[in-house]
């Protein structure tokens, strides 16, 4: 048995002559710096959230989720209807620029008709091509708009 204490004693005194001279040498360099660790949570405190911690939410958190559901529904709603309004004011803002573009082309197509002698090539031509059409002016609408296509 003496050998055995003897045998920790020895190991016991090597341990701590290698703690000492650590003291004594240079200082390591700073480590890098440790994110700060939150404080433990007591143990009470531990044991009152495992305790309240069921699956099945209470009839108080249901009327909440239902409230906060509710509420994002009626946010999604407003939104569509706004978005559709929108929609709606895009297409009107629309058909009024091509209406403005179609009274302008008419006036064009009416100056063009007036100034146009059918005894002309252009106008026999003119001839010929408005006869598919329900009218001269539909014709000559719809050539000066390829016309200006064509330009473009």
């Amino acid at each position: 048995m003496e050998s055995i204490d003897d045998l920790l004693n020895q190991l016991k005194s090597e341990y701590e002559e290698k703690d000492k001279p650590k003291p004594q040498q240079k200082q390591p360099p700073p480590q890098e710096k440790k994110s700060p660790q939150l404080p433990p949570i007591p143990k009470r405190q531990v044991q009152v959230s495992w305790q309240s911690n069921n699956i099945y939410p209470s009839a108080s958190e249901y009327s909440l989720l239902d409230e906060i559901k509710s509420e994002f529904a009626e946010k999604d709603r407003e939104e569509e209807l706004k978005r559709q309004q929108q929609i709606k004011e895009e297409q009107a803002r629309q058909e009024r620029i091509q209406q403005q573009q179609r009274l302008a082309l008419e006036k064009e197509a009416v100056a063009w008709l007036k100034k146009l002698n059918p005894r002309s090539e252009e106008g026999l031509w003119f001839e010929e091509f408005s006869y598919s059409y329900p009218s001269k002016l539909e014709a000559a609408i719809d050539y000066l708009q390829a016309l200006k296509e064509t330009k473009s």
